[in-house]
């Protein structure tokens, strides 16, 4: 074959150019293909690769750290945390009749007698005993030490591993999800309705984040990257995750993407001691995560969500008509407690997500970087007013004064900082920004105000910033995206003089591709 007559490189640039199904066959139609490519092919495949939460997933991992030809290449490796989260599939009793003990009791006596009913038991028994045994496996996997385990003997085998994250979404496929699906019937990826009440325990991604860093610190594994999908942090005790463990796993990571949340979880009435933080008051908010970036000495890249507890949204004021209750909220302390008592000194990239603060705070946060931030996105984040006030005092916000007259425009306050204190600011994303009653836009033309009509009926209207609807409005109104330095200090100057703010405005979705960038091919 002419082609194997070819260096190696040009091999490579030819597989390049074919599709995933072309390359799988062109290394099987040759031995000496296959090893030609397999180079290529490595690095291709094996540079990125997702799992699920179960041993047959995680065995697979395994086995590609022990493989000496394809260790080399991994670089990056995510788990999907989810095994049928809040989801019961069709093969299992529903939730009320959980008491049933097989799959059997799906199906009546009067079903039984026919041989297409038989059929169909049959196959509902196989698809329930499947889901019995995956979910017990996933269980275990998370609840006793066997994933840390497990992900210890891959790390320690991985030599290039630099990134581990999580990803929990149907557009991703984690080795393993089709298998799942074929067997049970239905896809293990998809999140059922999240529970309206508190639960007894912490979620799959917190006991996932757990496992993850102890296994780091465990083999001493250089991670660089880090990302999370929503984890209780703040709800881990300190005896699960010690600040020396923190300190091993965390203090090369130079870039780490946090969705923090304040679980809602009930205490045990039979055990004294609890087996989490149940965050009863907010001036335990945020230690967790105080104590996790205390250990990212060296961090240049943050992304930050933070989100009340599953019971809350990040729209709504906690108590409703009282734009300052939002001062209570987990979101609001958290920052607040960040920006006055962490320096993230090295930072050059910063996301920030659905948190509530003031202009104060977020200039706090921002300012020991502010000589070297080279990128900013901010998106459904709240500014109220910086007033002087105790998040753990909800009294005081019993005033009948105005407090946005202390500080009418938070916003201005804000970009005024970007513009003057931020010399190397070349990249900026502002979207869908708040006040304390509703939302700042970047064009003077105001959205259409509510009909007469409409208003007239609402006698009791409730503001949209406290449950209420907001208007539609177009999508370069709440969004702003800037590149090159020169265009941000003209576009900053701009906007420090010239943004409204609205009542509650909401308009099309950004596009996930302009918010999630990976950046994991750069170096630094």
């Amino acid at each position: 074959m002419a082609m194997l007559k070819l260096p190696t490189e040009l091999i490579a640039l030819i597989f390049s150019r074919l599709d995933d199904v072309d390359v799988f066959a062109a290394r099987l139609s040759n031995k000496s293909l296959e090893e030609a490519s397999f180079a290529f092919f490595g690095k291709r495949f094996f540079r990125k690769k997702g799992f699920m939460i179960t041993s047959a997933s995680l065995d697979v991992l395994k086995q590609i750290a022990q493989h000496q030809g394809l260790r080399k290449h991994v670089q990056h490796v995510w788990f999907n945390p989810d095994c049928y989260t809040f989801a019961r599939p069709a093969c299992a009793p529903d939730d009320e009749d959980s008491d049933m003990d097989s799959a059997d009791d799906l199906i009546t006596p009067a079903e039984k007698k026919s041989s297409e009913a038989i059929k169909v038991f049959n196959k509902l028994a196989t698809q329930y005993e499947a889901y019995q045994q995956v979910m017990q496996d996933h269980a275990s996997l998370l609840c006793t030490p066997k994933l840390e385990g497990d992900l210890a003997v891959a790390f320690e085998s991985l030599p290039n591993l630099k990134t581990v994250g999580m990803r929990r979404s149907e557009d991703y496929g984690p080795y393993g999800w089709t298998v799942l699906r074929d067997a049970i019937g239905e896809d293990p990826r998809v999140l059922g309705p999240i529970p309206s009440g508190p639960v007894y325990d912490l979620s799959d991604s917190t006991y996932l984040f757990i496992a993850i860093i102890s296994a780091a610190a465990k083999t001493g594994t250089q991670l660089q990257r880090l990302y999370t999908d929503a984890i209780e942090i703040d709800n881990i005790k300190e005896e699960w995750l010690s600040q020396s463990t923190l300190d091993q796993a965390c203090n090369s990571i130079l870039y780490i993407e946090l969705n923090a949340v304040k679980g809602w979880l009930n205490t045990r009435p039979h055990i004294r001691s609890q087996p989490y933080n149940t965050l009863r008051r907010p001036e335990d908010f945020g230690a967790g995560l105080m104590r996790l970036l205390k250990a990212t000495t060296n961090l240049k890249e943050i992304g930050l969500q933070i989100f009340p507890d599953r019971k809350q949204s990040h729209l709504l004021a906690p108590t409703a008509r009282n734009p300052d209750s939002w001062r209570l909220s987990y979101p609001y302390v958290v920052l607040q407690k960040l920006s006055t008592t962490l320096t993230l000194p090295h930072l050059t990239r910063i996301k920030l997500e659905k948190v509530t603060s003031t202009s104060s705070s977020l200039i706090a946060f921002l300012k020991p970087s502010s000589a070297h931030l080279t990128s900013l996105k901010i998106r459904d984040v709240r500014l109220l007013t910086s007033t002087q006030t105790s998040p753990t005092n909800p009294s005081i916000f019993a005033s009948t004064e105005d407090s946005s007259d202390l500080e009418p425009q938070p916003w201005q306050t804000f970009f005024t900082f970007l513009l003057t204190s931020c010399p190397e600011l070349h990249y900026i994303l502002l979207n869908h920004l708040m006040h304390d009653r509703g939302t700042v836009s970047f064009t003077e033309e105001a959205p259409p105000p509510m009909p007469a009509e409409e208003a007239e009926m609402l006698m009791n209207w409730i503001p949209p910033s406290h449950g209420g609807q907001g208007s539609f409005t177009r999508y370069e109104h709440v969004n702003l995206q800037v590149k090159g330095r020169e265009n941000v200090e003209r576009e900053l100057a701009r906007v420090v003089k010239e943004h409204w703010y609205h009542p509650p405005l909401f308009s099309y979705l950004m596009d996930e591709a302009v918010w999630h960038t990976d950046t994991s091919d750069e170096e630094w």
